[in-house]
């Protein structure tokens, strides 16, 4: 079996992952300190990489059922609504597909600083097409301070005057694992591939924490745009096996000035 397929997306143009009317200053970050806001654009869904292709998955699903509970529903337009839920105190938006039959699919976006996108539902708007098509159940995932999932569940101030307080040991992997096996437990969800949306840095939490951690329990297609970090910490699991891997593949955009771009390039390296 193939091992872990990197896919990389450089445009010859500023990429932005960021509320600012004009591109930000290129001032060299630290490591760990700087990702741009979330932006509060429509996504585009279109550019989502297909599993189709991908190695072989571990087959069967969760078997889940009795779905989840809301407390309360919003709109996304079009007469299509997503349920406001929480797992393991984590809130999270749901909407589940049209049409399609068999276990599910997941979507899950990871929203960039500011959680822009998550709190307008433009992002769970921009991958309803992509979810219809793939019978797949859309969530996007608030972090834990509300703001940053590269942060500390603590750090709620994620303002540009406060200082930022990095995760390093991996806290918020835990609690977006609790919201995946809710659905999970809620939802007959395959075995087989899910889907991770990242932006900015909800793509650094990703390959920072959650693919060093739980990658291997998880297998994913990671859409990463405008963020990427490698693990500052070993690999909780062995990138050498061909069955653990499955079918995980990173794919990455990203801009030729992307504040981040010195970092974007090293996530795949561990793996």
């Amino acid at each position: 079996m193939a091992r872990t397929l990197v896919g990389f997306a450089l445009f010859p143009l500023f990429v932005a992952c960021s509320d600012a009317a004009t591109a930000p200053d290129a001032t060299p970050i630290e490591e760990d300190a700087s990702v741009a806001v979330d932006s509060a654009a429509p996504l585009d869904a279109t550019t989502l990489p297909d599993a189709s292709d991908a190695a072989t998955p571990p087959v069967g699903s969760t078997k889940g059922k009795g779905g989840v509970t809301c407390s309360s529903q919003g709109s996304l337009g079009g007469g299509r609504t997503f349920c406001n839920t929480t797992f393991g105190g984590s809130e999270v938006k749901l909407a589940e597909p049209q049409g399609g039959s068999g276990p599910f699919k997941v979507i899950a976006y990871l929203h960039g600083d500011g959680a822009a996108a998550h709190n307008s539902n433009s992002a769970m708007r921009a991958l309803l097409p992509f979810a219809d098509a793939h019978h797949a159940i859309v969530i996007s995932v608030l972090a834990p301070n509300k703001c940053a999932w590269w942060q500390t569940p603590t750090q709620t101030d994620c303002s540009g005057s406060a200082t930022p307080v990095p995760d390093t040991d991996g806290v918020n992997a835990e609690a977006f694992r609790a919201v995946l096996d809710g659905v999970r437990a809620g939802y007959d969800v395959t075995l087989g591939n899910a889907f991770y949306y990242g932006s900015s840095g909800g793509s650094v939490f990703l390959t920072l924490h959650f693919l060093r951690k739980f990658g291997d329990g998880y297998p994913a297609i990671y859409a990463l745009n405008c963020g990427g970090e490698k693990p500052m910490k070993p690999i909780a699991w062995d990138t050498s096996s061909s069955a653990l891997r499955a079918g995980t593949r990173l794919f990455f955009t990203y801009g030729d000035q992307d504040l981040s771009l010195i970092h974007i390039s090293e996530p795949t390296r561990p793996y």
